[in-house]
């Protein structure tokens, strides 16, 4: 009997993922347990494994289609000769039909030029689309279908050609983690009232004190720590506004934004007040590794409670953050730079670094932010504490 195969949901709140790469061909044998495919989501790239055993009898959605959670994206039968549902392979002739089909488009929307404006233009809807993407202008392109009809491969041979020349204009698809990353921040911006407190704080302490340890620390690993630790003095800002009510969570969980290709991900640190600076270093360097490696879990980016973002490896001095829901709080941090300070009556030269927390006010008040920004501040201006 035949078999679906179909995307699966990975995160509560991924819905849809890439298809990264099929391990497996149609026509081979597979048994349970096998790896058929690699599966990419926003945040991380995972393997999806047969669940029976059969042939791969049809695959739907080929490599870099993206597809909705729970959609079939491939058979499993017990012999290549059994009949499989006609609608995927209606799906996957959608392309061919929209070649078939001819629309005419005016040169006056495209190109607004008087001498050419009763010209009309005979082209497919995919490489109308094609063209819309990739920035080609089509009254520039020749078309080689039936009637002179532009289709896919007219305007693909002219990218390919114009782009020896100059960088087209191009549109770029919202999708995969810039979709999720653009409508979680929209839907923050909009709903959470934010406010943001900044302060200076004297790293040279930690600047000294990192540079005695073995294997050194990142500064992001001490900052982990006295942010963790200023929260399990500070409970309100671990918390999640949930209409009627505020949760307190119980751990802290600190997530720490991470750059990668697509955007950026959040991997967590789990239990981080508990946790030596050393231990949250070797965790940190792992996530970061599995994050920009594309090999996140769910269970490595969900359940996190507080989020650092630093920009001062890009010399960034300042900047605020946008809460990332359901938390309360954010803190931003900018780069540490040598700059004269006066301390008590004298000048000196000291290594500061600027932060700036931001903090949904449904949840937290200004002076129990500010409260918290302090410890924060004392934990990392007095850096003995955390080691």
């Amino acid at each position: 009997m035949i078999k679906e195969i179909i995307m699966p949901k990975l995160g509560q709140t991924v819905e849809e993922s890439t298809v990264g790469k099929w391990l497996k061909k149609e026509g081979d044998e597979v048994e349970k347990g096998d790896v058929l495919l690699e599966v990419t989501t926003d945040k991380a790239t995972l393997e999806v494994e047969s669940f029976t055993n059969g042939v791969l009898r049809k695959i739907v959605h080929k490599e870099g289609d993206t597809v909705p959670v729970l959609a079939v994206i491939g058979y499993i039968a017990g012999s290549m000769d059994e009949d499989i549902p006609e609608k995927p392979q209606e799906q996957l002739q959608e392309e061919k039909k929209e070649e078939e089909t001819s629309v005419v488009e005016p040169v006056s929307e495209v190109q607004n030029k008087s001498n050419i404006e009763d010209k009309r233009i005979k082209i497919s809807p995919l490489a109308k689309r094609l063209a819309k993407e990739k920035g080609v202008d089509i009254t520039k392109v020749s078309g080689t279908g039936p009637g002179g009809r532009i289709v896919k491969e007219d305007v693909l041979a002219f990218g390919e050609a114009a782009g020896s020349e100059k960088i087209a204009a191009k549109t770029i698809p919202v999708k995969g983690m810039r979709k999720v990353i653009a409508e979680r921040l929209q839907q923050s911006f909009q709903t959470i009232p934010h406010f943001y407190l900044s302060t200076e704080i004297d790293m040279t302490e930690c600047v000294k004190i990192r540079a005695e340890k073995l294997p050194k620390p990142a500064f992001n690993d001490i900052i982990i720590k006295a942010s963790a630790l200023a929260i399990s003095e500070n409970h309100e800002i671990n918390s999640s506004f949930k209409g009627d009510s505020i949760e307190i969570n119980g751990d802290i969980n600190i997530g720490l934004a991470v750059s990668v290709d697509d955007g950026l991900v959040v991997p967590v640190i789990r239990n981080a007040d508990k946790l030596a600076v050393s231990d949250i270093s070797k965790k940190r360097d792992e996530l970061v590794n599995k994050a920009r490696g594309g090999k996140l879990l769910p269970s490595d980016y969900e359940g996190g409670t507080f989020t650092i973002t630093n920009l001062g490896m890009f010399e960034i001095d300042n900047f605020s953050a946008i809460v990332n829901p359901p938390q309360s709080a954010i803190l931003a941090i900018g780069r540490i730079k040598q700059k004269p300070v006066i301390i008590d009556g004298n000048i000196g030269i000291r290594s500061m670094m600027q932060v700036t927390c931001s903090f949904d006010h449904r949840c937290i008040d200004g002076a129990y932010g500010a409260k918290f920004l302090q410890k924060v501040k004392g934990y990392l201006e007095n850096p003995k504490e955390m080691f």
